[in-house]
């Protein structure tokens, strides 16, 4: 990828950088993007047969650095609302449902439909697919999200989500799980999407 200028300011620099596709990091972890400009997304739908577990351990969603001029009313929407598209994910991938369980057809809500479509073929790491059927419960640990905005004319425009999130299994898979990285959003019909993800999953010892 060509060296950016030095006329460049540091938002412009970030836009750039997500907006280019990251490549897999190691086996482990996966990475994709998809064009946020595609055709209209649509969100997944919910489990009608998953109940979602009790958390007590809360998100705590904070914000690293605002690249340009962004009001602090607005800085905290952009925090609220983002950190609700994770929790959903990770809801939907990970902590929600009734365990044992194998089927995962809706694990990826907030996802835009390209991001989608690629994520389900990497559900072996983006959900708890290949373990469900050896896990009786799951229970979160540490949840945490830390935003870095782009913003433009007092509006929030992208935002790179570095996320992670660690929690236990019970059942004949006991352990602890810790999956991080960093989604990529921007806003549509006035909502907040993943298009893109970078994003690692792997056992804690």
């Amino acid at each position: 990828m060509p060296r950016p200028s030095p006329g460049r300011t540091p938002w412009a620099r970030l836009a750039a950088l997500v907006l280019v596709l990251v490549l897999p990091l190691s086996a482990t972890a996966c990475s994709s993007g998809s064009d946020p400009e595609a055709a209209p997304e649509r969100l997944s739908r919910g489990d009608d047969r998953a109940t979602l577990a009790s958390h007590p351990v809360q998100t705590r969603t904070t914000i690293h650095r605002v690249f340009g001029r962004l009001p602090d009313a607005r800085r905290k929407v952009v925090r609220r609302q983002v950190g609700e598209v994770v929790d959903r994910w990770w809801d939907a991938a990970y902590l929600g449902g009734t365990y044992p369980r194998s089927s995962f057809p809706s694990a990826f809500p907030g996802f835009t439909k390209g991001a989608e479509a690629r994520a389900r073929s990497d559900k072996a790491l983006l959900t708890n697919q290949t373990g469900g059927r050896r896990i009786d419960s799951v229970e979160a640990r540490h949840r945490s999200v830390s935003l870095d905005i782009l913003a433009t004319g007092k509006q929030a425009r992208s935002v790179t989500a570095h996320v992670v999130l660690r929690f236990d299994t019970a059942g004949d898979k006991t352990g602890t799980t810790v999956v991080r990285g960093r989604l990529f959003l921007v806003r549509k019909r006035g909502a907040w999407r993943i298009f893109g993800y970078d994003v690692s999953k792997g056992a804690r010892r």
